[in-house]
């Protein structure tokens, strides 16, 4: 029997942590004695094989490889990681899910992938990790609008990792929270992946930057939930305000989740 408190399809990762979960025990149970990254590289297959969702490793990764109160630093070309410990300080962790369900295999995802893939193919790298926005500018023509877009979002969002990474080692939080807002905007306007509603629900929480310093959408994007980094003491009024201006222009009630960042997979 599976027994869960993640919602399907709200961009959390839910079909990640059943595979993970499930193949952590497999393993277990049969000692089978592979490694917790040998059980990410199958989850991935799974998805990729049988799914049809062209995804890359880092839902299955950070299910197995989560550290309680940390975030993970993972390039997805060497799959080498660091774990990064997070103070929030005063900063609690609210997830506000649209209540519009996605589903990558039916959407844009794996197109988003391939014009990747093809302008990867054009500058003759095996990667966008290796390319620079300078690279990008120098063959616009060549790459086409809507390729070049695409990979410059990437090429982008890796420096903002990047930089993320940083800000959080040195403790700056409400840096790091711009961040996510200019991740948001990027997903939303350049790699379009976003929808209406997280729109509404990011342009909601910049209106009173106060209380939330940071906000995006989470997961394949077209629905699901956004991630906030709200004030402990604004918790409960942004719940309230969220509400009511989404249900007012919606007519849909929004889920609220506070979530901390815990352990991936293991035995209690």
């Amino acid at each position: 029997m599976f027994g869960s408190t993640i919602p399907v399809g709200a961009g959390l990762s839910s079909s990640a942590a059943l595979c993970c979960g499930f193949g952590f025990a497999i393993n277990e149970l049969y000692d089978l004695k592979l490694s917790r990254l040998q059980l990410a590289k199958i989850g991935q297959y799974s998805e990729n094989q049988f799914a049809g969702v062209q995804c890359g490793i880092m839902d299955q990764f950070a299910s197995l490889h989560g550290k309680n109160n940390c975030a993970l630093l993972l390039d997805c070309k060497t799959l080498q990681y660091e774990t990064l410990p997070v103070d929030l300080g005063d900063y609690k962790i609210l997830l506000i899910d649209t209540r519009v369900k996605h589903s990558l295999a039916s959407t844009a995802y794996n197109d988003r992938r391939a014009s990747c893939e093809e302008g990867a193919r054009i500058l003759k790298i095996g990667s966008l990790r290796e390319a620079t926005r300078l690279t990008l500018d120098q063959h616009q023509d060549e790459l086409g609008e809507e390729v070049y877009v695409k990979c410059a979002y990437v090429v982008d969002e890796i420096a903002r990792t990047q930089k993320a990474a940083s800000l959080l080692k040195s403790g700056d939080i409400e840096s790091f929270g711009a961040l996510l807002y200019e991740t948001h905007w990027g997903l939303s306007k350049s790699y379009d992946v976003s929808c209406e509603e997280l729109d509404f629900l990011v342009s909601l929480a910049e209106e009173h930057k106060d209380a939330v310093i940071g906000s995006r959408m989470m997961g394949g994007g077209f629905g699901g939930c956004t991630i906030n980094l709200v004030h402990r003491s604004k918790v409960d009024f942004i719940k309230g305000y969220v509400h009511d201006k989404y249900f007012t222009t919606f007519r849909k009630e929004p889920d609220f989740y506070l979530v901390d960042l815990a352990d991936g997979v293991h035995k209690e």
